[in-house]
């Protein structure tokens, strides 16, 4: 392609880490956190509100955004070295295709895959674990791009390691007036499967807010670095030619069913998680050598249920690049064009690995399939607090046949090794042609 002729848009992923979907307070929060910068992303572009992480833990989630590929398959089902090996750097990820198609790809930010990042496809990449650094490094990055001469389209990842943070909140600190708004905490564990219930606490609401206080200061923190790393992007000249985009890798539990922080279950705390995207703000003036045609797409909520493996075929969308056709995601570009289009899926699949769990969630419906024989069925209609487990009772029946066969079908379809994985810590199969 002629660069002096590329109208190519560029493309800003901005990830944070272990971050609920309720947290926007442009979306409806259940929190007190104050989130200018999420909220000016929220009313500039196009929120999906039922967006969901294909694995509620950190590596196996970042994998399959790199990758565009489910844990098992991208060979990160776990958290690094508890129990995978670093991802592969022979599989081909995201930046790989961008990079052959002559985009420049940058990355900033928490890695936790191992390896080195320049083996996955970055020509620029910067492992940090301080936010405030990553949010310096990419800035100085972008100043340092000759962007005026610069006519090829950048690739750009920007990950922080907040709220995740929260994890050193004060167990002696209390908040005298603080009340969980949760309709399921306080309820029991009478029917919780055994290991969501072997992590419950039994803590006072005064030491829940202490941990639901530190939670919104690691999210505001996270929000005012965002909100400089946007002032900078945009003093750049990126602002009318980027398409931004900003999720999280997975949520928390916030006290729901009496659980703090993740673990061993597929509740929607932990697997719904926050997706923006963000067209050209084209309004915006100033130096910018590489301005995009104006989607013309207006700001909007979605409801269709949609995943963060939709994340790699969306962006090459965005650039024009064929996608691979071994990719189980879809583009939500059509969703993005119109509020009234087919959803991308009918249900959406999780995994976690150690022990071997299973989800399959439509708009109505969750199941859950433990290695172990245990199964979870919830009616998110009636029982958005996920109380009542209806995996044995006659008259779901139907329902949990219909969700079990799609699990069924997503494990056939994906090659998951879930049967395998009582006798087997590691297993990994990847479509051929990733490799």
């Amino acid at each position: 392609m002629n660069l002096r002729n590329d109208t190519r848009p560029n493309i800003l992923l901005v990830l944070t880490d272990q971050q609920r979907f309720d947290t926007i307070q442009a979306l409806g929060s259940h929190f007190d956190a104050q989130t200018p910068a999420m909220d000016f992303l929220a009313n500039e572009g196009v929120a999906f509100e039922n967006c969901f992480c294909p694995a509620p833990v950190c590596s196996p989630a970042r994998a399959s955004i790199l990758s565009g590929l489910y844990p098992s398959q991208a060979g990160m089902p776990g958290n690094l070295y508890a129990p995978c090996p670093p991802m592969n750097p022979t599989l081909a990820t995201l930046t790989h295709s961008f990079r052959a198609a002559g985009y420049e790809t940058a990355y900033h930010g928490k890695w936790h895959l191992g390896g080195k990042i320049e083996h996955f496809g970055f020509d620029v990449a910067e492992e940090i674990s301080h936010d405030e650094k990553t949010a310096q490094s990419a800035a100085a990055f972008w100043d340092d791009r000759d962007w005026v001469r610069t006519k090829r389209p950048l690739l750009h990842i920007v990950s922080f390691l907040n709220p995740h943070d929260h994890y050193f909140y004060d167990a002696h600190r209390s908040d005298p007036v603080y009340r969980r708004p949760w309709a399921n905490a306080r309820r029991g564990s009478d029917g919780m499967p055994p290991l969501a219930a072997a992590k419950r606490v039994d803590w006072d609401e005064e030491r829940w807010g202490a941990y639901v206080r530190f939670y919104e200061e690691r999210i505001e923190k996270a929000d005012g670095l965002l909100g400089r790393l946007l002032d900078d992007y945009r003093c750049a000249g990126f602002f009318p030619n980027s398409w931004i985009i900003f999720s999280a890798d997975h949520g928390d539990m916030a006290g729901e069913h009496d659980i703090p922080f993740k673990g061993p279950f597929m509740y929607d705390g932990v697997t719904r998680i926050p997706l923006i995207i963000v067209p050209p703000i084209t309004r915006i003036t100033g130096d910018s050598t590489r301005r995009v045609a104006d989607p013309g797409i207006p700001p909007g909520r979605r409801e269709q249920l949609s995943s963060s493996i939709d994340l790699a075929p969306t962006m090459l969308e965005l650039a024009g690049i064929e996608r691979p056709d071994y990719l189980p995601g879809n583009s939500l570009m059509p969703v993005v064009r119109d509020a009234t289009a087919e959803a991308p899926h009918e249900v959406v699949f999780a995994e976690w690995h150690r022990p071997p769990i299973r989800m399959a969630r439509s708009r109505e419906w969750k199941y859950v399939r433990y290695l172990s024989g245990e199964e979870e069925l919830y009616n998110l209609a009636r029982d958005p607090g996920e109380l009542h487990n209806l995996a044995g009772d006659p008259e779901a029946a139907g329902a949990k046949s219909k969700m079990a066969g799609a699990l069924d079908r997503h494990i056939s379809s994906t090659r998951d090794p879930f049967e395998l994985l009582g006798e087997h810590e590691f297993i990994w199969d990847p479509p051929a042609e990733a490799l």
